[in-house]
């Protein structure tokens, strides 16, 4: 390893902290690496109540870099057709670049392929985790509002395959939009 391929590695991957997300926190977007955070949390307390077997460490992974790709690729917002048709291909280009520039890119493709394909009951758990985070800043979000393009449907629709794999994830899905859609949130 090279120190000079560590900074340009770091450096590069501390520019998560400047994307922007489609949802709020206060007067300001939140940011993917403060997504990213808050999977981690969620998940370090919800992994408890599972009642099978998970790694916590290949779970921390997952959700410690299934974000990454945005720095280069943005986010893409799922009620924003125009945005999803593009994700893929705009993943990819930055899954490749971030590739080239890491020290250790087969474990980071390792890692990004496992949880991009669900291969694994962690990645499963991640993926649920990360739709929870977004129900839960919802939930927090003073100014969502039922207005903003993100119906119970459409929600419903792209997160339920993700939650239901587990019975936590599943209960707290539904919970948390029975409370978004109480507030009108949704």
């Amino acid at each position: 390893m090279e120190i000079e391929q560590l900074i340009t590695s770091l450096t590069e991957l501390e520019k998560l902290k400047t994307v922007e997300r489609g949802l709020n926190v206060g007067a300001r977007k939140e940011s993917s690496a403060e997504h990213s955070w808050s999977c981690l949390l969620i998940a370090d307390l919800v992994i408890d109540y599972v009642s099978e077997p998970l790694d916590r460490l290949k779970v921390f992974e997952y959700l410690l870099y299934h974000d990454v790709v945005e720095i280069y690729a943005g986010d893409a917002k799922f009620n924003n057709p125009e945005e999803m048709k593009l994700k893929q291909e705009k993943e990819e280009k930055a899954l490749e670049k971030i590739s080239s520039f890491l020290p250790n890119s087969d474990r980071f493709q390792r890692i990004m392929s496992e949880y991009e394909h669900r291969k694994t009951r962690e990645s499963e758990f991640a993926k649920a985790i990360d739709c929870i985070d977004s129900c839960i800043r919802n939930l927090n979000d003073e100014n969502a509002s039922n207005k903003d393009g993100f119906t119970e449907s459409l929600i419903r629709r792209k997160y339920r395959p993700h939650v239901s794999k587990f019975p936590v994830t599943q209960e707290l899905f539904e919970t948390l939009m029975g409370k978004l859609v109480e507030l009108k949130k949704l």
